[in-house]
């Protein structure tokens, strides 16, 4: 079938129209302002919480292990996804709760490092048993933050949340 111009309108003409205009910023937050920010008042008054349409936590230990691995071998990791409430001062997770859940399991020593591919000297170790310079060290380590404004609607956020994770598969 040749493409004819009448056809690259049309197809401009859609584009156009299911086209959205997302706001957002790119910011970084440290490991310790990224937990803090979903623990403290947790679960009802968090700054950063995990809204209904999230799936429930799933990662396995092994697969929160490699992620914490990642951080400490200064690997980059994927965006994480907020957005903005109206009106509540609250950021809800678009993407990124499984890993956010496992930075702060880890932090909170309830994550005990197994199965490490690198670090294997650290496999059965939590937060705690890290050297006090490495534990500084990961608390202000960055997380690439995509803040959408609060101008999104739920739908789009949920459209925006589904097609994430359709399309990449967390570490």
């Amino acid at each position: 079938m040749a493409i004819t111009n009448l056809l690259v309108e049309k197809a401009e003409e859609q584009i156009f129209k299911e086209q959205a205009e997302i706001l957002y910023d790119v910011q970084e937050f440290t490991i310790e302002q990224l937990v803090n920010s979903y623990k403290m008042g947790y679960p009802n008054e968090n700054e950063i919480y995990v809204p209904d349409y999230q799936q429930q936590f799933v990662w396995e230990v092994a697969k929160q292990a490699k992620f914490i691995e990642s951080i400490i071998l200064g690997l980059p990791t994927p965006f994480i996804f907020l957005a903005e409430i109206s009106g509540t001062g609250r950021r809800e997770m678009v993407d990124g709760s499984q890993r956010v859940i496992a930075l702060a399991a880890f932090m909170d020593n309830t994550l005990m490092l197994q199965d490490l591919e690198k670090l294997t000297n650290l496999n059965g170790f939590c937060f705690q048993d890290l050297s006090v310079p490495r534990q500084r060290k990961f608390k202000n380590t960055f997380i690439r933050i995509v803040v959408l404004t609060d101008k999104i609607s739920e739908k789009s956020r949920i459209a925006m949340f589904k097609r994430i994770n359709d399309m990449f598969v967390e570490i």
